[in-house]
């Protein structure tokens, strides 16, 4: 599982820079424009993106109790440019892999616990929850090119398959 994690979170970081490059080519109206799925504009979309990853982290490693992770919020105007978002998101990612890259499958396997803010508790093993940040990652980028593609620009392929035969040094050409 530890491989599983690891591999979803530099998946996760490459995925990212691949979208904020792509964002470097829109004008800025394009960029808060609102006609991305997901929440309004692509920019609002990525703030969401961050904000997730942030509050959950946050959380997980520690640095924050589950009440001061909720209220990591991002709104978009914080990251009215893609080079603000781009500074956001080395912030997030540095702290995103000093807590995965440092975890061990006992770690993983750990349960943790919460109660929400609307009194609701529940437990779940560390894993589980990563890999659900990670999904949501994958999701909301997802959300964002298509945003991307709306406006007519091209995000590039940013499959999980595309990285992988990259990352061992071959060269992936999507045809569908």
């Amino acid at each position: 599982m530890l491989d599983v994690i690891k591999t979803s979170y530099a998946y996760d970081t490459w995925a990212t820079v691949r979208v904020l490059d792509a964002l470097e080519g829109l004008s800025d109206e394009e960029y808060s424009a609102p006609e991305c799925s997901g929440n309004g504009s692509i920019r609002d979309t990525l703030a969401h993106l961050l904000s997730c990853q942030w509050g959950w982290l946050s959380w997980l490693d520690g640095s924050q109790s589950l009440e001061e992770a909720y209220g990591l919020t991002l709104p978009g105007e914080a990251i009215p440019t893609v080079a603000q978002a781009r500074a956001r998101w080395t912030a997030i990612d540095r702290q995103t892999h000093a807590f995965v890259d440092a975890l061990t499958d006992a770690d993983l396997a750990a349960s943790c616990t919460w109660t929400g803010l609307d009194g609701f508790s529940d437990a779940a093993p560390l894993w589980k929850l990563l890999l659900h940040v990670a999904n949501h990652g994958t999701h909301t980028r997802a959300q964002i090119v298509a945003g991307i593609r709306r406006v007519g620009a091209d995000p590039g392929d940013i499959d999980l398959l595309c990285w992988e035969l990259n990352h061992m040094g071959r060269r992936y050409h999507a045809t569908a």
